[in-house]
């Protein structure tokens, strides 16, 4: 199964860029870097989009212009128009149950508590990658979730997520060129970055 859509779930907004919530899109803007491809916003779905080859394979890079809350509508206009499968999709996204500097690929499964996937499965169904990026458990149990993951990155957590940026980059291009598996067993058996 090819993949060729990834979308980077994060609010849209200079207020939200460094924080837990956008760290999908850190990771893909860290992706768009490394293929030397430039964003264009394309309002009509509403995504920004940079467009990269892999060898002979063509994927996309997309991050909704949307609240969170919202992204779901975005990605499911931009696969319908491109008629591309929710199967070839692979949702970058922050997840709580993982450190920093950590990500697991899972296929399906429920949204765990995350609206943003919550509303990819509204518009999309469960058919699609996620890619759970580590943004690290509250640190205090009476702090509101909403403001853990709306809270800046620390800094000491945001190099280990850069530092783990390359090795999730090297899973996204397995993704792409052998599958899930191959994925999965390159990125879940990486070493913490300390």
């Amino acid at each position: 199964m090819p993949f060729t859509v990834f979308a980077a779930l994060g609010n849209y907004g200079r207020q939200y860029i460094t924080t837990r919530h956008n760290v999908g899109w850190f990771i893909i803007d860290i992706m768009a870097d490394k293929y030397q491809v430039k964003w264009k916003e394309e309002s009509r779905f509403p995504v920004s989009l940079a467009q990269a080859t892999l060898g002979n394979h063509t994927i996309y890079l997309i991050k909704p212009l949307s609240l969170m809350n919202e992204s779901g509508g975005p990605i499911a206009k931009f696969l319908r128009y491109h008629k591309i499968p929710a199967s070839e999709l692979v949702v970058i996204h922050d997840d709580i149950a993982f450190s920093p500097g950590q990500m697991r690929l899972t296929f399906g499964g429920s949204e765990g508590g995350h609206n943003g996937v919550g509303s990819c499965i509204e518009h999309l169904g469960t058919d699609f990658v996620r890619a759970r990026i580590g943004i690290g458990p509250k640190t205090n149990a009476k702090q509101d979730l909403a403001d853990h993951v709306l809270g800046k990155v620390p800094e000491p957590d945001l190099y280990k997520i850069y530092d783990g940026s390359h090795d999730f980059i090297k899973g996204f291009e397995l993704l792409i060129t052998q599958g899930l598996p191959a994925a999965q067993n390159f990125i879940h058996h990486k070493k913490l970055p300390t």
